[in-house]
C-alpha cells in the first residue's frame, strides 16, 4: 500500500513545535553556552503557545460580550406612548449607543447594525416573534446570523401615566475577534450595559413632552 497523502490532523504542527521547543530547553540548560538554543526553543514554545493563548482570548471575549437577563424599569409615561415608542424598532439607537440602525421593513422583519467593541460594525436580521399591541413584543435573529439574539418586552400600566417594562434579553456574538475581545475585557459586561441602556431608555421616554400636551 502507498503512503497517503492526506494532510496531518489540525494541531499537528503545533504539538510537534511544542515538543520541539521542550527539548531544545532542556538541551539548552545542559550547555554553557546555549544562548541561541534557549532563544529558539523559546520561539518554537512561542509558536506553539499562540493558538490556545488566541482561542481562550477570543472565548473570554464572547462571555464578556454575551448576556442573558431579565430585568423591569417603570416609566413614568402612558402605556401608549411607551407602546408607541419601542413598537418601531428604528426608535432603538436613539436610546442604545451600541446599535448604529435599525431598518424596519414594516413587514416583521428588520435589519440591525451595531458596533463591536473594538468599532467593527456588525450587522443582522430580526423577525418579530410575538406581538400583541399595548401587551407584548418579541423578537430573535434569524438562523446563522453575525449576532444571535432574542428578546421580549411586556408591557403593564400600573397607572394612568405609569408603565412597566419587563425585558428579557438573550445576546451572544458568533464572531468575537481578537481585538473585539481585547476591548471587550477593558469595558463593562454586556450585562451591565444593557442595563445601563434601559435606564437610558427611561430617562429618554420621560424627557419627551406628553403627547396630550403636545396636541
Amino acid at each position: 500500500m502507498g503512503v497517503s497523502d492526506s494532510p496531518r490532523p489540525p494541531g499537528l504542527d503545533t504539538l510537534a513545535a511544542a515538543i520541539a521547543g521542550g527539548i531544545a530547553l532542556g538541551a539548552a540548560a545542559q550547555r554553557r553556552h546555549g544562548t541561541f538554543a534557549r532563544l529558539a526553543a523559546a520561539a518554537l514554545l512561542g509558536y506553539a503557545v499562540l493558538p490556545v493563548a488566541e482561542s481562550a482570548l477570543s472565548d473570554a471575549g464572547t462571555r464578556r460580550r454575551s448576556a442573558r437577563l431579565h430585568e423591569f424599569i417603570e416609566v413614568e409615561k402612558p402605556i401608549g406612548e411607551v407602546w408607541a415608542f419601542l413598537k418601531d424598532f428604528e426608535n432603538l439607537p436613539r436610546v442604545i449607543g451600541s446599535i448604529r440602525s435599525v431598518v424596519d421593513y414594516a413587514d416583521g422583519r428588520s435589519h440591525w447594525e451595531a458596533y463591536a467593541p473594538s468599532g467593527r460594525l456588525e450587522s443582522w436580521d430580526v423577525v418579530i416573534t410575538k406581538y400583541v399591541t399595548r401587551s407584548v413584543i418579541g423578537w430573535r435573529s434569524v438562523p446563522n446570523a453575525e449576532v444571535e439574539m432574542c428578546g421580549l418586552i411586556r408591557f403593564t400600566p400600573v397607572g394612568p401615566k405609569r408603565t412597566r417594562l419587563d425585558v428579557e434579553i438573550a445576546y451572544r456574538p458568533a464572531l468575537t475577534t481578537l481585538n473585539d475581545a481585547v476591548h471587550a475585557l477593558l469595558a463593562p459586561k454586556q450585562r451591565r450595559q444593557v442595563r445601563d441602556d434601559l435606564h437610558h431608555l427611561r430617562f429618554y421616554l420621560e424627557s419627551l413632552p406628553d403627547a396630550s400636551a403636545v396636541a
